[in-house]
C-alpha cells in the first residue's frame, strides 16, 4: 500500500490569514442597525450606561458628557452621529440641564455633510412637489416637517406647543399606523425643533401607542 504523507501545519501566510479572520469576527462592530438605519454604538451605548440601574433612569448632565465625548472623538459630527443623537434624545429620558446642554454642544463643533441651512429652519414649501423631503441624507415625510414648521412660524414663544403637537401626530396618523419614515421624521423633528416638555411627552406617548408598521 502507498503510504500517505502526514500533513504539515498549514502554510504561515493561511495560518495569519485564519488568524485575522477570527480576530476580526471577534470585534465588536462600530455600528448598530436600528429601525432600519446605521447608527453609532458608542453613542447609544453610553446612554444605555446613563440609565441602567442608577439614579432616576434618565441621563444627567455628567452622563451627558460622556456621550458627547464619542460624538466628538473624531473632531466633528458626522451625519450617522447625527442621526444616532435624534435617535438617543428622542429614544432616552434626559434630564433638562443634559438635554440643553449637549444640543448646544453637538452645535459648536464642526459637521460633516451637513445643509448650509438646516430644515428645522427652512419655510415650508406650499407646492410640495413631493410626498417626501430628503434632510440630512433620509427620506422624511414633509407633512409632518411642515406641521412644526407652521408651528413655530411667528406665534407664541417659538415652541411646539400640546395644540400644536395633537396637529403634527394628526400628520402622523393619517394612514392609521406609524411607518418608519414616520418614526424617523417624528426623532428629527423632536430633537431640531423647540417643544414644550408636556408636548414633547403628549406626542411620544401617542406614537407608542398607535400601531407600528
Amino acid at each position: 500500500a502507498q503510504a500517505v504523507a502526514a500533513q504539515g501545519p498549514p502554510p504561515l501566510c493561511q495560518r495569519v490569514v485564519r488568524a485575522s479572520a477570527t480576530q476580526v469576527a471577534a470585534m465588536p462592530s462600530y455600528y448598530e442597525t436600528i429601525d432600519g438605519e446605521k447608527l453609532d454604538k458608542a453613542i447609544i451605548d453610553e446612554c444605555r450606561k446613563a440609565v441602567e440601574g442608577q439614579g432616576d433612569g434618565r441621563v444627567s448632565k455628567e452622563d451627558a458628557a460622556k456621550v458627547f465625548a464619542k460624538v466628538e472623538d473624531g473632531g466633528k459630527e458626522t451625519r450617522c452621529e447625527r442621526w444616532t443623537m435624534r435617535y438617543c434624545l428622542t429614544s432616552f429620558n434626559f434630564t433638562e440641564a443634559a438635554l440643553d446642554w449637549i444640543v448646544e454642544m453637538c452645535k459648536k463643533i464642526p459637521q460633516e455633510d451637513a445643509a448650509a441651512e438646516p430644515a428645522a429652519k427652512k419655510a415650508r414649501t406650499e407646492e410640495a412637489a413631493s410626498y417626501y423631503e430628503v434632510i440630512d441624507g433620509v427620506e422624511c415625510d414633509r407633512a409632518i416637517v411642515d406641521a412644526c414648521r407652521d408651528a413655530i412660524k411667528g406665534k407664541g414663544d417659538g415652541r411646539v406647543s400640546i395644540d400644536d403637537a395633537k396637529v403634527v401626530f394628526a400628520a402622523i396618523e393619517d394612514g392609521n399606523k406609524v411607518t418608519r419614515c414616520e418614526r424617523w421624521t417624528v426623532r428629527y423633528c423632536l430633537a431640531e425643533f423647540n417643544w414644550t416638555e408636556a408636548a414633547q411627552e403628549w406626542v411620544t406617548g401617542a406614537i407608542r401607542k398607535a400601531a407600528q408598521e
